[in-house]
């Protein structure tokens, strides 16, 4: 086993996320990398920072969203592989610390992505993430040194269970909704697993200026009613709840959400829009299945690493119900 400080050296933007906890829980676990957080400037560090540094993370502080690129280059300083794992509200954000990790020699950047795969001019935010990884493509094409990797995960599994007496889903009545016929195969991935697929990917070389597809799981909006309805022992309660939600519904709730953010730029008008193009790719267009992604180029995860053992959503449901 090599010494620490031989390990890459791993940054990881938004690792007090969601997402960006899971990574870094996948990383230190793997036990193959330094790792290191980068945060805002605050007087008193975060009880999660504190948990952070708890844990062996290095903690670096810079404003990504403000700071200068020479500023960011020092903050990069013999950082070998760079993941952004922000609030994808604020996509553009990312440029200057991308740009900023390429003169600094920084060897791999992961754009954040973390989503579900698509075509443009589908979803206004996807496009962002595309923009993003154009940008990423351009600054490493000029780089001798310079790699990326595109990672998307599909659909997180914790949003799919609906609600039930014993416990309320993360999206309440939302969770009640069949898309269609809910006949559209779509990839899922529990959000604790992230970690361990992002570790792995970025080990491996085969992954380098290459855009990876991990998942735990595939199957059909109609086919997780059915798994949580006989797990959650509701059946008939949770039947009785189920909405039919056509795709002219969809279309005109994004209509309402996009012109709702033209006058007022909510979290929640850019939720409504954003949410409902989202249900669009996924569950009318199908495409979020694994088909789709290999259709994009994407490398399967499974196929890479068969040695992971996936978290299948009949399992994870289960759990989910239990109180």
């Amino acid at each position: 086993m090599p010494s620490s400080n031989l390990k890459p050296l791993v940054l990881v933007i938004g690792a007090t996320g969601t997402t960006g906890r899971s990574i870094v829980h996948g990383l230190l676990e793997s036990g193959n990398f330094n790792v290191a957080a980068l945060t805002r400037p605050t007087p008193v560090p975060t009880p999660a920072v504190n948990a952070l540094r708890e844990r062996g993370v290095e903690i670096r502080v810079a404003d990504y969203t403000s700071d200068p690129v020479p500023n960011l280059k020092e903050v990069l300083a013999g950082v070998d592989i760079l993941i952004s794992a922000i609030n994808a509200s604020a996509l553009e954000v990312q440029k200057p610390i991308i740009a900023a990790a390429v003169e600094a020699g920084v060897r791999r950047i992961i754009p954040c992505d973390f989503g579900t795969p698509g075509a443009r001019g589908v979803r206004v935010l996807h496009d962002s993430k595309l923009d993003i990884r154009d940008y990423v493509k351009e600054l490493c094409s000029k780089s001798s040194t310079a790699k990326y990797t595109f990672i998307d995960v599909g659909w997180w599994m914790v949003i799919l269970p609906p609600s039930t007496a014993a416990r309320e889903s993360v999206i309440g009545p939302l969770s009640h909704r069949i898309y269609g016929a809910g006949d559209k195969k779509f990839v899922v991935t529990k959000t604790e697993n992230i970690g361990t697929y992002v570790a792995r990917i970025i080990a491996d070389p085969r992954t380098e200026n290459a855009y990876v597809i991990a998942w735990d799981d595939e199957l059909t909006l109609a086919e997780v009613h059915e798994l949580a309805e006989s797990a959650s022992g509701e059946g008939e309660a949770l039947k009785a709840k189920r909405v039919v939600i056509s795709r002219e519904q969809l279309e005109e709730q994004a209509g309402q959400g996009k012109a709702m953010y033209a006058q007022d730029p909510s979290d929640m008008a850019k939720m409504l829009w954003a949410g409902s193009e989202y249900m669009i790719s996924m569950h009318l267009l199908g495409e979020d299945s694994l088909e789709n992604a290999k259709a994009l180029g994407a490398l399967d995860v499974r196929e890479l690493y068969p040695d992971i053992q996936p978290t299948r959503f009949k399992d994870f449901v289960k759990e989910y119900y239990k109180v």
